[in-house]
């Protein structure tokens, strides 16, 4: 009965089993696709149905892999990624494959002869579906240009047809560079639908990237440009004085219709120039990420490190005034604002739709940021993470969420060794419709008076100061809690600052403040958590969540 479900019903049935997190491209995260897996094996009409929404995102599984450094301690990851490589590969019919050879030298030539045998028992059967005509999203990995790794996967991506009995490494190398040179450009001429292009590192301008990218401008099957509905397009290149392909006039006359741009390094004026004119000609952006290097960043505010970054921003902040009606969301990371000029701050203020606010590590936030604060009146989510305030002016701060009063629900504030009084104080006076409140180090007095004025509050995440009186507080806490509120986290808690019948005083005052309270999380190296604390936590039916900060762990590709 199953099978015979309406086509668009089992649709989004299946859509609906794509994680968030797989398309959230901030989450390096990777998520498992055993449902979706599972659905192809029930019928043959599940299987058309779900494979196409299976084999959507098969690249963003991996995008750890795609952004580290360091992926050879995760080899369980390595191994999935190169099944699903054998995958891809078995989609490219057997009598292109056997034209590789053709375009090598006569040594290269010889050596595929011997080694390939397309003997029928050698040849795996035709996959049910071309699995690339499905791929929404492209992630290009300097791993399939790894060689070490090709040589240690082999058994695994290496086609079945042809024999490494006999080959050397140096010889096996030769040869899947080439097959993966092969595969990547047809991955790129039959990617038709993609709706997101990331590449993690600089495009080199040389005949393969140039022809390969020339085979992303081709036609679909409907005779339009294959990226016209290009919504996504991540760019990260490479540190250091390495100059690559200029990707943004590369894609200049064929890319008009993005939603998000993602940039990462500017290394030259002609760089800051190019990316200027690409965000013009877009139609609607509406979420531009900039970032630059951590490492960069401390060098510029210890000695001056590549002064003239300022002047590569302050070309491209000028261009964001042409999005000024489309542009919602806005992510800083590392970013210089020191020396912004005249027409790059006049763009910022014309940005009357910003909605999303994010500020990660950027360097100088000062007071002439002040009128671009007073603009920003329809901001809804505020972000701010340094490892230190004092470069960023009170100034700007308060004007920011004075002007933002009425429509800011979501604020996050972390930073380092430093206080923020004044920006404490602030929030009970004018942000009355929060929900979602993460703060850094805050005393009891200060939370109090959130909790008497932020009514609305569902999450809050804070760090308590090292005050020996917070258990004395935190049991009458729990008349003040507003009462929406489902979750508190408790971070950097190295060691309990209450007792577990403080702790249940904080409940049962909960409980008489008909709080709808559902769990209290505490991040940190406790070693004094207790069961009686756990004990206590279920008697209020309330989830008690512990642990130290560590990093998760990995869910291969299936």
């Amino acid at each position: 009965m199953a099978s015979f479900l309406l086509l668009e019903c089992l649709e989004k049935v299946f859509l609906n089993l794509l994680d968030e997190t797989l398309l959230d491209t901030n989450c390096h995260a990777n998520i498992s696709t055993r449902d979706l897996y599972s659905c192809t094996l029930v019928s043959r009409h599940w299987c058309r149905i779900s494979t196409p929404i299976l084999y959507a995102y098969p690249f963003n599984h991996f995008r750890r892999l795609a952004y580290s450094r360091f992926y050879y301690n995760i080899p369980n990851l390595l191994l999935s990624y190169f099944k699903l490589i054998r995958t891809l590969l078995n989609c490219i019919p057997k009598s292109e494959i056997e034209q590789i050879n053709l375009s090598n030298s006569h040594d290269e030539q010889n050596l595929l002869s011997e080694v390939f045998h397309f003997d029928e028992k050698f040849y795996s059967s035709k996959p049910m579906f071309n699995y690339i005509t499905f791929i929404r999203s492209l992630i290009f990995d300097k791993l399939l240009s790894d060689s070490d790794k090709l040589v240690r996967y082999r058994k695994i991506w290496f086609p079945p047809f042809i024999s490494d009995i006999n080959i050397t490494e140096n010889q096996f190398s030769k040869i899947s560079i080439h097959i993966i040179n092969y595969f990547v450009k047809f991955l790129c001429e039959y990617c038709n639908n993609l709706i997101t292009l990331e590449f993690p590192f600089s495009i080199q301008n040389d005949e393969f990237f140039n022809d390969t990218i020339e085979l992303l401008f081709g036609k679909n099957c409907n005779g339009n440009n294959k990226l016209n509905d290009l919504k996504q397009l991540y760019y990260t290149k490479n540190y250091g004085n390495e100059r690559g392909k200029d990707l943004y006039l590369t894609f200049s006359n064929n890319v008009f219709n993005l939603n998000l741009l993602y940039n990462e390094k500017i290394n030259s004026i002609e760089e800051a120039n190019s990316l200027s004119q690409f965000i013009s000609s877009q139609k609607k952006l509406q979420h531009i990420i900039l970032s630059e290097n951590r490492r960069d960043s401390a060098y510029y505010v210890l000695f001056g490190y590549n002064s003239n970054i300022d002047s590569y921003y302050n070309i491209v902040l000028n261009s964001l005034s042409a999005q000024s009606e489309s542009l919602q969301t806005l992510e800083f990371n590392y970013i210089p604002f020191g020396k912004i000029n005249k027409e790059a701050l006049n763009s910022l203020c014309l940005l009357k739709n910003i909605r999303v606010l994010k500020l990660h590590n950027c360097i100088r936030i000062d007071d002439n940021l002040i009128a671009w604060a007073k603009n920003l009146t329809r901001l809804e989510v505020f972000e701010l993470v340094k490892y230190q305030i004092r470069n960023v002016s009170e100034g700007f701060l308060i004007q920011l969420l004075q002007s933002s009063s009425n429509t800011l629900i979501r604020l996050v504030v972390n930073y380092k060794k430093s206080d923020c009084q004044s920006l404490l104080q602030q929030i009970p006076l004018h942000l009355n419709s929060l929900i979602h409140l993460d703060l850094a180090k805050i005393y009891s007095d200060e939370l109090i008076l959130i909790f008497k004025s932020c009514t609305r509050l569902v999450y809050i995440s804070v760090i308590l100061s090292n005050d020996e009186l917070w258990g004395i507080r935190f049991m009458n806490l729990g008349k003040l809690i507003p009462r929406n509120l489902l979750k508190i986290q408790l971070k950097e808690m190295d060691r309990l600052l209450f007792d577990n019948k403080q702790l249940k005083c904080f409940f049962e005052e909960c409980v008489n403040n008909d709080s709808k309270l559902k769990y209290l999380e505490i991040i940190g190296n406790c070693d004094n958590i207790k069961k009686e604390y756990s004990d206590v936590a279920n008697d209020f039916s309330i989830q008690l969540i512990t642990y130290s900060p560590v990093l998760p762990t990995p869910v291969p590709f299936l």
